[in-house]
Formats: structure tokens, sequence, C-alpha cells
């Protein structure tokens, strides 16, 4: 799709800044607006005053997690093209920048959209229950935090707890228990009202390692297996495909994954893993064959662990794709 006009927004909790590119003049193509959508309209009636054309223009700006909603929801019913991208991304394209405020910040986003128009990705939204899903993973993991956070706190108190500290200790620590199980059963309920999401997640599901939680991540950070073309690149997401250092004959570094990557979803693919080599009768003796040709190790267990969570997503892309169940093969 041919965009000429590029809108960048720097978003905020409270206020959008907005500003378009190619400029005729700087000071009045840039707006302050609040994040709502009463001043999503302004934006919109300030862009027609600009001369800018919707059909026109793409408008870019950084994820920035639920502070985006109120774009995402705007742009969907306006029917306009958005690309949400990386902060990082858009950081890194700049090179050295000197300076930082909210109108350069927006108006460099403006101008990385324009720099990169051939490869823009228009911002796909997800269904009500990948939505709901998001939230619900959000609320289980603030839960899973404040226990071990009391677990942490029960351990740690020692000689100088007393008996009443304890037992509100213990009694906090089960309550977390309580709400993460009533998030997880909230959950299995969303998954329901939508047959393509029950579907792919009854599929995921099926691979031995992968349990409730490892199922609704993939799902929901995959958009339902439509945001990621190849499991090479959802395995690069997550931070788990290796990728070599070398340069010339100098540099002969490991190949190793990169630290850029969604480190809850590593961590929990990790568990998989773990679960994976005691259910799995395969990639048991895969991990056995694979850490007695590394020497075994502390380093090796990592090599050999992470191999296995890729081995995993291969798997539940597979399945997605075929439309069938994962059949354990004792080989």
């Amino acid at each position: 799709m041919y965009f000429s006009q590029f809108v960048g927004v720097d978003i905020s909790k409270d206020t959008l800044d907005a500003a378009i590119y190619p400029a005729k003049d700087k000071k009045l193509d840039f707006l302050h607006f609040d994040n709502t959508q009463k001043g999503l309209t302004e934006m919109m009636t300030w862009l027609k005053r600009r001369g800018v054309k919707p059909p026109e223009m793409v408008v870019c700006a950084e994820h920035t997690g639920v502070y985006t909603n109120p774009l995402i929801a705007f742009a969907d019913k306006k029917g306009l093209a958005l690309s949400l991208n990386s902060p990082l991304d858009i950081k890194h394209s700049m090179g050295i920048a000197r300076g930082k405020n909210d109108a350069v910040d927006a108006g460099r986003i403006a101008e990385y959209a324009h720099n990169h128009r051939d490869k823009l990705r228009l911002y796909e939204k997800p269904s009500e229950a990948i939505m709901k899903l998001q939230y619900l993973l959000t609320e289980r993991r603030q839960y899973m935090r404040q226990r071990t956070a009391l677990i942490n706190l029960n351990s740690a108190m020692g000689k100088y707890e007393t008996l009443e500290a304890r037992s509100r200790n213990e009694s906090a620590i089960h309550h977390c228990e309580k709400l993460v199980k009533k998030v997880e059963e909230q959950m299995m309920a969303v998954l329901c009202t939508e047959p393509d999401v029950k579907r792919n997640f009854d599929l995921v599901s099926s691979v031995k390692g992968i349990g409730l939680i490892n199922a609704i991540n993939t799902v929901v950070y995959t958009n339902n297996f439509k945001a990621f073309e190849t499991p090479r690149r959802y395995a690069c997401y997550i931070g788990v495909a290796p990728f070599d250092h070398t340069s010339g004959t100098s540099v002969k570094g490991k190949t190793q994954v990169s630290k850029i990557c969604r480190t809850q979803q590593k961590a929990e693919l990790s568990m998989a893993a773990r679960s994976a080599i005691i259910h799995d009768p395969g990639l048991k003796r895969y991990y056995q064959r694979k850490m007695k040709e590394k020497g075994g190790g502390k380093d090796a267990h990592g090599v050999v662990l992470n191999a296995i969570k890729f081995k995993l997503i291969l798997r539940m892309f597979a399945v997605v794709k075929s439309g069938h169940p994962y059949k354990v093969l004792n080989y």
C-alpha cells in the first residue's frame, strides 16, 4: 500500500503528541492533545486542516502496552492505517540523538515511518478474546509476583517471625493462589467464546510440556498465529533463536541468543521445556544425548534447554498448520 503522508505519535499515559512528515512548518505541524477518544478526534480535525488526507496517510507509534489502546480503538473505528513498532527499533534507527522532548520524539517517529515506508507492517487489531486473555495474563502475573514475594518474606523472617505474622503471611499466600485459580478459570471461559482461538489453544496444548499458561501465551503473542509467518520469527521474538557472533578472522564468538527478547514468555517456556524433558521420551533421550556430547555442566544445560524450547515452538506451529493434535513418538 502506498502512503504519501506520515504521522508520528508519541504516546504517554495521559497525553499524545503528533507530528507530520514531511513538515511544511515544524511549529504548526505538531500537536499536543489528550490520550482520549476526544483528543484523537481533535487530532483528526487538525490533520485535515494541515492538508493531510486519511486515505493517503499512515499513523506510526511505539507500542507502549495499554497506553496505546485508545489509539488502536480509534484507528480501528475510523479505518486508519496504523503501524505499531518496537521502541528499540525506532530508537536505533535514529543513530545518535541529542536532546529529548515529546515534540521531537513525535517528529522522529514520523520520519522513521517515512524512511521505512516500504517495510512498515500495518497493525491488525486482535479479537476481543485475545485482548481479554492478554489482560488476564497480566493480572495473573501480578498475583504470582505477590505470591513469590510473600513466600520469600516467609523464609527471610526466620527466628524473628511470630506465629501471628506467619499465619497472616500464609493466609495472604493462600489468597493469592485462590485469585490465580479464579483468573485461570476465567481464561478458560474466554477461550470458549471464540472457536478459532479455542481450536488453536487445544492444538497447542497437545504438545507435551505445554500447559495452560504457555498455550495462552503463544496464542496471545502470535495473535492466534497471524502475527508471525514462521516459527523462527516467533522464536526470535521470544529470545530463543540463536545468532552468530563473528566478524572477519579475529572475532569468533559463540552462537548465542539475543538479550533483546520477551523475558517473561521465555522464562515460562523454559518451564515447559523442563516438563517436556520429563514427559516426552523422545525429548528426554535428545536431552541426554546432547548433554553427553557437550560434556555436561551448567553451560551445556542452558544450550540444550534452549534447543528444546525451539523444538517446542516448531511443534506448536506445526500442529496449528496441520490441524491435528501432536502425537508423542516413542522412538
